[in-house]
């Protein structure tokens, strides 16, 4: 008899037992792989990705050993020590390819948060250890009987020639399952790819039969309720080098996955992961604060107005939320930010639309939250006050756009008849504020539901999509090659070696102003063309990237940007535009100038020296700038991006707060200090494991760095600057020159991005400042002067002129913006006053002169006085005043005494030749306002009137 299986029938399953507490089951299965079978304890990684590792949230378990996977990993990581890892990874999954978010709340199982208990073999045991281990958990620990699981197979794949994986079945079959309960399927449930290419194989699915006593072989991978998936093993033996061709691996890895949330559920007794302990609490917790019913676990159309719902998806947003917000992100416009606040927003209107919950439920949450997580993610604890601060405030403002925005449906379902659907047009129009203040696409979704209107997904991807980074890069448009995985996939087959780059930090001050870098000495092991295909040779023309064994070149990291320079062989040359870097290998991209150059050449390197010291200088001031920001805003300010090139600085970071202006100048005055104490910047070789320990380091959350990195410390009595970079930096302070900050974007979002110059671009900047100011000086003077009003206004052009075009500090440009709008003011008056005296002129003048009717234009920003002028006007013949202000055309039309019934005539024709309708009605005087544009139009539509009018009625003209 088989030792799983005899010992499976000592115990019996708890039917509902308070011993499985997720707390418990999590723990069970951590205790089991680390402490029983050897597995190395790994915590889990953020869900927020690192830099360059996507665009959606960590969705599974596996996602930061993919080096491994890749066979990528750097000897120096970390992941290269792993060979049997176990952990409980933290799960988001909103938007991608795994898209449970619609879902949630409407069944027992999809949530936007879960919880991955996970067991990994690098290159160490395979199948058999694998399965024995996975069902003497099941058996042995969970206690689960093994009558009630099933266990699916690789069916195998004629197509792309994969036989059965028998192997497999008999694993289980040998381990005592019945083999009526070993069931073979085909390459949609049995196959896991990573992707298009790189490692992928066959995996085995453990599924459970809520009933029992049965044979229920029939429903297993059907998605019925009674029998679901719990656990997938996948054993990594293939790589895809395309979607017809597998290559063995030369390591086989395993990957196993089992929600935390499921498992609970089945221990449990229950078929709703909402039924455990990971949720019920926060039902509590509801019901307590809103009053509403208790909860009663029905979906569809039993769960009468959509409380119990409503339970689920406040309940699941709110882990998410929290564990996303412990995590350093937070609610925003932009990327990840922006899911993160729909999800919220998606939880407030479940709270005041159907529980009609007041203010402050989400931020009641949290308590409970941590209660369950915290034992797991301590980072929730230490978060929780900032977790319910970010909650509340965010409820803040979704109530006040929720308002907003039901003004906005309102008006446009007025407008509108019979709408049942929102349109591209009605999209594009509440998303611009057509209706009345502009919405944000989550709440145009939202309101969309609540208004029952339905909505094109695909048409709302187009707007979400724009959704991003406001840090952008402005690098030239042009093809080079680039580390797909594809190239990754085929580099690491040819046994390209990874390239040294040490020399890049090869360098030193000859003089006070100049870096010297020392030309380097290499060899090409290996050439793309723009296709990313590898080629033995480029000639002149053609663009190419380069990987060498040896570089000086700086590959873009950090946020830095790539060197740029020359690489000489005996024959050619090839000019470098870009240098960038993937799992070892640096990639320079460029054009061959002259010549050609070929495959295994040796070859001389030189890079650009003033693009280099620009990123050096910005870099080094990017960190005196982050030391600012935590010194005046706050110490939780947090990184999450930044660019640094030759020209300039861009900072994204989190900030909750507003920064004003006196904060810029408080920022700019602390970069000027250190920048004039010319103190010198420390570059320290350290490992990893003693570098975090250091008192006050700042470092990027979400980042595997290797297990050695630099330390880049800045320290004097004012100023303290410590992190961990890879990036290449000025040797002392001084040599940043100067600083200003000349832009702050995001002033009312959670993320924020600040934009400084340094050296001789900042210097010129205040240079600027200092000239606009000069020229501020003489308009102030010469508007004092009523003859000088020409003058004044071309001053006012030329300054606003500068203001829009040249780059200025923002302490300088904010004030002086406002300086110029009062003035601006001014100045509209001084005109306005000349016009109307002028126009009083050209009227009276016209009036006194032979002809029959006037037909004047009359161009103006605003009419402040125009009523007045039109009161105090002697009309002696018709008048049309066609006047032009900055937002729309108006008629006034006006005839002498007696002549109402001319006038009426007048003012019909007008109407409906220039689709004008009356907005005035005075003694003298009627005004008509068009919806034209055309001033020329409006203009010959009145000649045209009056000439066929008077013709007709010549007896009226008053000559």
């Amino acid at each position: 008899m088989n030792v799983l299986l005899h010992t499976s029938r000592r115990y019996r399953h708890s039917e509902g037992s308070t011993k499985w507490t997720s707390n418990n089951v999590r723990k069970a299965f951590l205790d089991f792989f680390c402490q029983k079978n050897n597995h190395q304890f790994v915590k889990s990684s953020s869900v927020i990705p690192g830099r360059n590792q996507g665009t959606y949230f960590t969705n599974a378990g596996m996602n930061q050993f993919k080096p491994i996977f890749l066979g990528t990993v750097h000897e120096t990581s970390d992941l290269y020590k792993y060979d049997r890892v176990a952990n409980s990874q933290k799960c988001v999954r909103v938007g991608g390819k795994h898209n449970d978010l619609e879902d949630v709340g409407r069944d027992y199982t999809h949530h936007t948060f879960f919880e991955m208990l996970g067991s990994w073999s690098f290159g160490d045991y395979f199948k058999k250890e694998a399965c024995s281990m996975a069902l003497d958990l099941l058996l042995n620990v969970y206690n689960l009987p093994l009558d009630r699981l099933y266990f699916t197979y690789f069916g195998g794949c004629k197509e792309l020639g994969l036989q059965p994986d028998l192997d497999c079945r008999e694993i289980w079959i040998n381990l005592g399952v019945p083999e009526c309960n070993v069931l073979p399927f085909g390459m949609k449930d049995n196959f896991w790819d990573m992707g298009d290419t790189g490692p992928c194989g066959p995996c085995t699915e453990i599924h459970y039969d809520h009933i029992g006593n049965r044979n229920a072989s029939h429903l297993v991978n059907t998605d019925h309720p009674d029998v679901i998936e719990i656990w997938n093993l996948v054993f990594m033996q293939y790589n895809r080098l395309g979607a017809d061709k597998l290559l063995l691996l030369p390591n086989t890895h395993v990957d196993t996955g089992m929600g935390l949330e499921r498992i609970c559920a089945v221990l449990n007794n229950t078929r709703s992961n909402y039924n455990t302990d990971l949720f019920l609490p926060l039902f509590h917790s509801i019901q307590k604060e809103t009053g509403v019913r208790e909860y009663n676990d029905s979906i569809g159309n039993e769960d009468i107005n959509g409380i119990d719902t409503a339970y689920r998806v406040i309940s699941d947003h709110t882990r998410m939320s929290t564990i996303c917000i412990a995590d350093s992100l937070l609610p925003g416009r932009l990327d990840l930010g922006y899911k993160l606040r729909y999800v919220i927003y998606r939880a407030l209107y479940q709270c005041h639309h159907i529980l009609k919950a007041k203010p402050g439920l989400l931020g009641k949450l949290v308590d409970p939250v941590c209660e369950s997580l915290g034992e797991a993610y301590p980072e929730v604890i230490a978060n929780a006050d900032k977790v319910k601060e970010v909650l509340n405030t965010t409820e803040e403002r979704y109530l006040k756009f929720m308002k907003d925005g039901e003004r906005n449906f309102d008006k446009m379902i007025s407008k509108i008849a019979d709408i049942k659907s929102l349109t591209e047009t009605d999209i594009q129009r509440l998303h611009d504020g057509y209706y009345g203040n502009p919405m944000s696409t989550d709440m145009i979704e939202i309101l969309a539901n609540k208004y029952n209107l339905s909505i094109d997904s695909v048409e709302m991807e187009k707007f979400t999509s724009h959704q991003i980074s406001t840090v952008t890069d402005n690098k030239e448009d042009i093809k080079y090659p680039s580390f797909t995985p594809d190239l990754l996939n085929t580099l690491t087959s040819m046994n390209i070696g990874p390239t040294n780059d040490v020399d890049k930090y090869n360098y030193s001050k000859s003089s006070d102003t100049k870096y010297d870098f020392t030309p380097l000495d290499g060899n090409i092991q290996c050439m793309i063309d723009i296709n990313n295909d590898i080629v033995s040779k480029i000639k002149t023309g053609e663009d190419c990237g380069v990987i060498l064994d040896h570089t000086m070149f700086y590959s873009e990291m950090g946020g830095q940007h790539g060197d740029k320079g020359i690489i000489r062989s005996q024959t050619g040359i090839l000019e470098v535009i870009d240098t960038q870097y993937s799992n070892g290998f640096v990639l320079h991209n460029g054009k061959v100038t002259s010549g050609y150059i070929e495959c295994n050449q040796h070859v001389t390197m030189e890079i650009d020296t003033v693009h280099r010291t620009g990123c050096m200088r910005n870099h080094t001031a990017t960190h005196l700038l982050n030391s600012a920001l935590r010194y005046i805003i706050g110490s939780d300010i947090k990184q999450c991006g930044s660019i640094v090139s030759n020209q300039q600085l861009s900072f994204d970071f989190t900030c909750w707060s507003a920064v004003n202006q006196d904060n810029i100048k408080q920022i700019e005055n602390y970069v000027m200090e250190a920048i004039n104490k010319r103190t010198p910047v420390q570059q320290t070789l350290m490992s990893y494991n003693d570098a975090i320990h250091i008192k006050d380091l700042v470092y990027l959350d979400n980042t595997d760095y290797p297990s050695d990195v630099y330390v880049i410390s800045i320290d004097d009595n004012d100023t303290r600057s410590i992190e961990l970079c890879g990036g290449t930096h000025v040797l002392n302070t001084g040599d940043i020159e100067d600083f200003c900050v000349v832009s702050l974007q995001g002033q009312s979002a959670s993320i924020k991005s600040i934009i400084c110059l340094t050296g001789q671009q900042a210097t010129q900047a205040k240079m600027q400042a200092v000239e606009i100011e000069d020229l501020y000086t003489k308009l102030v003077d010469s508007i004092k002067h009523t003859e000088l009003l020409d003058q004044s206004i071309d001053l006012y052009k030329h300054i606003n002129m500068l203001l829009g075009t040249k780059v200025l500090p923002k302490v300088f440009r904010d004030p002086m913006t406002t300086k110029i709008e009062q003035i601006g003011s001014t100045l509209n008056t001084a005109i306005n006053k000349r016009a109307f005296i002028n126009l009083q002129k050209d009227l009276l003048d016209r009036m006194n002169g032979d002809e029959n009717f006037i037909v004047h234009q009359f161009a103006i920003k605003v009419l402040p006085k125009l009523n007045k002028l039109m009161k105090s006007l002697v009309i002696q013949k018709p008048l049309l005043l066609v006047v032009e202000t900055s937002n729309n055309i108006s008629v006034y039309v006006a005839l002498p005494k007696g002549r109402n019934k001319l006038r009426s005539e007048i003012v019909d024709s007008l109407c409906e030749n220039i689709s004008g309708r009356i907005v005035q009605t005075e003694t003298n005087y009627i005004c008509v306002s068009t919806k034209h544009r055309n001033i020329k139009h409006v203009v010959q539509c009145s000649n045209d009137i009056l000439n066929n009018i008077i013709d007709k009625q010549s007896d009226h003209v008053v000559s």
